[in-house]
């Protein structure tokens, strides 16, 4: 294709094309046009489903747009979206309402109701059949990989303790080092990857999702907007909204997910869990890891 067809937007294609599609190509064209900002995490069988027209008919719009296949289709697509979104360059920053507290005294009250405004709006987010198909990914994986950097290890270190305590094969992942490199790349099939990464979105995070995504590991992400560079190379997304009164990210919601992932879990098969659970309370009795080795992890 001539580069200066390259340079064209998703929808200036569609209209410099629109005299050789199909009909079928048409009513296509038609509904992403209509509905494109909608389409961020759509899938080839979902959109020809939602246009009512064949898988085939997509795959040869998409040829004929000139796109490669349907992920640089995709990635156009969303592009699409960010630029009619045209997001402020700051990150998303909240109205306390200050007529509603008297600071500082009421800042606990200001910063927990905050809290619990992203836990409601994040559980409206979340497709449960989604939901249980992560757990359930999880559940079968030989090796699960946890990836967080920057601020948002605090994620990777509650969901990995955790994990570690009931499934036999958990590694978590902050950095790209040698050793991670070599974990990655041992990665056994079936491995699953669960992500964190909000706003100004590490670097890092993305260049190890980027080769877990060539190795083809199942991606589990968990960011704060359909347009978080991690979208495309997930297999399961989760959008935790984050809203922010300083620099500090809301994580409540995050782990209200991570509680309910392990919960879920537990209930797959509560006797394999508990037996996990009883050798960990045995093995940190044995250790006197902990002053009060009397109180063991509570089994649901």
């Amino acid at each position: 294709m001539p580069r200066e067809k390259n340079n064209l937007s998703l929808l200036q294609r569609i209209g410099k094309f629109s005299g050789s599609l199909t009909p079928k190509q048409i009513v296509l064209a038609q509904y992403i046009e209509k509905n494109f900002m909608s389409l961020a995490y759509v899938t080839m069988t979902e959109l020809a489903h939602l246009a009512n027209v064949s898988e085939t008919t997509v795959v040869r719009f998409i040829y004929q747009l000139g796109y490669s296949g349907f992920p640089e289709f995709k990635s156009a697509l969303r592009l699409a979206i960010e630029q009619s979104l045209q997001p402020p360059a700051g990150m998303n920053r909240y109205n306390l309402e200050p007529q509603k507290y008297n600071f500082p005294q009421d800042s606990c009250k200001a910063i927990f109701n905050l809290e619990m405004s992203v836990m409601e709006e994040t559980l409206s987010k979340i497709d449960i059949a989604e939901h249980q198909r992560a757990v359930d990914l999880i559940y079968e994986a030989p090796m699960v990989l946890v990836v967080a950097c920057g601020a948002n290890t605090c994620c990777s270190q509650a969901l990995g303790f955790a994990l570690q305590v009931i499934h036999p094969n958990v590694h978590i992942v902050e950095h790209l080092g040698l050793s991670e490199g070599s974990l990655i790349r041992s990665a056994p099939e079936g491995t699953v990857c669960i992500a964190f990464t909000t706003p100004r979105y590490p670097v890092e995070t993305q260049n190890i999702l980027e080769i877990l995504r060539e190795k083809n590991v199942k991606i589990i992400g968990a960011s704060d907007s359909m347009l978080s560079p991690i979208v495309p190379l997930s297999d399961i997304f989760f959008q935790v909204p984050e809203k922010y009164v300083t620099f500090v990210d809301t994580n409540a919601a995050f782990m209200a997910l991570i509680h309910s992932i392990i919960f879920a879990l537990h209930l797959k098969d509560k006797r394999k869990v508990k037996q996990r659970i009883d050798a960990y309370n045995e093995f940190t009795k044995r250790q006197n890891f902990y002053i009060k080795d009397f109180l063991e992890l509570v089994d649901f």
